[in-house]
């Protein structure tokens, strides 16, 4: 198992998973998706991400980040310290065979985050999403591979979808206790009006590539890097992440 995504955890046990991220930029992807020069951006997160087994086939998720954001730019300058969008849900379990997990999460998202479209994908408004989640593993002598995709729509007004996510993630576990995993996200979201102006299309494809320690049962610490490598009306970050696991 992954012990994460498309696995849930059986009815009692969980994990929460703490991570601290810092990133800069000095340029943006621009409306027809090339770099356009910038003064300074740099970002502070700290998230939480909680999964908690409830029954043998449903979950509860939660995630929530608060962020410290500075952009110099040419255009406008932005201090935003608060917190970011805020999810709250629940996993469940279509199927569960040895080397394959199936599930649906349908989550409610508080809105929040800073005011400029260009620092995140992600609308103002509360929303709703649905996720669809995949995941395989095959062990061998010594290790074990495991690979997952998710898909998500989200809606802010239930008339449309506002939003899509697609979600991979690919991992090696060793027999001491060592994964590693590299990861690519993608979201995708429409035009939308804000204070009376209408926000183009923004896109965002971004890799972190991480390292997993179990130091002991339960316990593991994570470093990783991750970059914004394509986009569209977004600003191009390159970061570190730090994060610990505590599973229960």
């Amino acid at each position: 198992m992954a012990h994460a995504g498309a696995w849930n955890f059986a009815p009692g046990d969980g994990q929460i998973i703490s991570t601290f991220d810092y990133s800069v930029a000095n340029s943006t992807f621009s409306d027809i998706e090339v770099d356009e020069g910038m003064l300074s951006f740099s970002k502070n997160e700290g998230r939480v991400f909680i999964e908690h087994g409830l029954t043998k086939d449903w979950a509860f998720v939660g995630n929530g980040a608060h962020q410290t954001i500075q952009l110099s730019g040419s255009q406008s300058d932005i201090n935003f310290s608060d917190f970011a969008d805020i999810e709250l849900g629940l996993r469940y379990q279509i199927a569960r065979t040895q080397g394959l997990a199936v599930a649906l999460q349908g989550s409610y998202i508080i809105g929040g985050g800073p005011p400029n479209s260009i620092l995140d994908v992600n609308g103002p408004d509360d929303s709703i999403e649905l996720r669809g989640l995949i995941g395989k593993n095959k062990i061998f002598e010594k290790f074990t591979l495991f690979y997952e995709a998710q898909l998500a729509a989200r809606s802010d007004n239930f008339d449309d979808i506002d939003e899509w996510h697609t979600d991979f993630s690919l991992g090696v576990k060793t027999a001491k206790k060592y994964t590693f995993i590299g990861q690519l996200f993608n979201a995708n979201r429409t035009s939308f009006a804000r204070d009376g102006f209408s926000v183009p299309p923004q896109r965002i494809t971004k890799l972190k590539a991480s390292f997993v320690y179990e130091y002991k049962p339960n316990r593991l610490v994570q470093i990783g890097v991750q970059e914004t490598f394509s986009g569209r009306n977004v600003v191009r970050e390159r970061g570190i992440s730090l994060g610990t696991w505590v599973r229960y």
